[in-house]
Parts: C-alpha cells; structure tokens; sequence
C-alpha cells in the first residue's frame, strides 16, 4: 500500500482505537524500509507525472510484527481532552463543561451507531474467518466503551445540571 492507502486503511478497520496522522506515518514507513522491514517499490501513479510510493511487507518486517505483539503491552495513561477541561471546569462554569459533555456524547453516540453497523453487517459475513474472531475483540471493545461513555455522559449532565453557575476563576486564592 502506499501511504495514503495505509492511512485510509487504518481509518476503515482500527480508526476507532487508533489513529495515525501522515506526518507520523510516512517517517515511519521511512524508517521501516531503512531497517528493511517493508520494501518500496516505487509506481507510476494514475496522477500524471506522480510517483505513487508502495510499500511491501518483507519477511523481516512479518516477523518483527510477530515479536511485536508478543510483547506485553506497556501500562500507559490516555490522554483525554475532555476530562483535563472538565477537570479545570470551574474556570469556565457548568453551562460550558455541560456543552463540552454534550458534544462528546453526540461524537460517541455517532460512533456507536458506525460500530453497532460492522458489527451487524460484517459479523455475519465474516462468522467462519479464523482472523475475524480478532479483529471482533477491538470492535466489542469499541461498542462497551462507547456504552460506558455514553452513561458517563448521563451522569455528567445530571452532575453539572446540579451546580450553580461561575464566572471566571471559582476558587480564586487556591492554586493546583
């Protein structure tokens, strides 16, 4: 595939857990066709006089993936831009941290219907392929954590709907 394949690719099948930017991607297939883990092989590409660049996983590159996902997953904390301005909420008041709430749950409730679609469509069709039973997990995974979010969001919105309005800092004098 060539980059904007993969980008595409990854948009279509694991978008909803992660994600991969072009200036992160074609660094990294750089990389990789330094170490000799893909291979490229340039193409004529349908636009004009454009060079479509193709890459080809090689032997090395499969098993460096294989050792890859036998290793253990490193614990992490997620970065969460919804939960650092709820955080500092009190600046900004419940009416806007309520509208920042509002938004993620219409995001979430968009992307559930999306997941809630493979899920129906593809599991069907896909029910004898031994490689679905996997990629199932991350779409399972998907549909409970959107769930959760969305009850979240409900208690959020009840949360918020309870406090009293502030203008500006809220607890001037106490720093964090």
């Amino acid at each position: 595939m060539s980059g904007y394949d993969l980008r595409s690719a990854i948009e279509h099948s694991v978008g909803h857990f992660w994600q991969e930017s072009y200036g992160n991607l074609y660094p990294t297939l750089a990389r990789m066709a330094e170490e000799q883990l893909v291979k490229l092989d340039p193409e004529d590409g349908s636009s004009g006089d454009r060079i479509r660049k193709v890459y080809r996983v090689t032997a090395a590159g499969r098993k460096a993936l294989a050792e890859w996902l036998r290793r253990p997953v490193l614990p992490h904390v997620e970065r969460n831009e919804l939960l650092l301005k709820l955080f500092f909420g009190a600046q900004v008041g419940p009416k806007d941290s309520l509208a920042q709430v509002e938004r993620s749950r219409a995001e979430a409730e968009s992307l559930l219907a999306v997941l809630r679609l493979i899920d129906q469509e593809v599991r069907p069709a896909r029910k004898d392929d031994p490689e679905f039973a996997y990629e199932h997990l991350s779409i399972r995974a998907g549909l409970i954590g959107l769930e959760a979010h969305l009850r979240w969001c409900d208690e959020a919105r009840e949360a918020l709907a309870r406090l009293k309005p502030t203008t500006g800092s809220a607890k001037k004098g106490r720093s964090r």
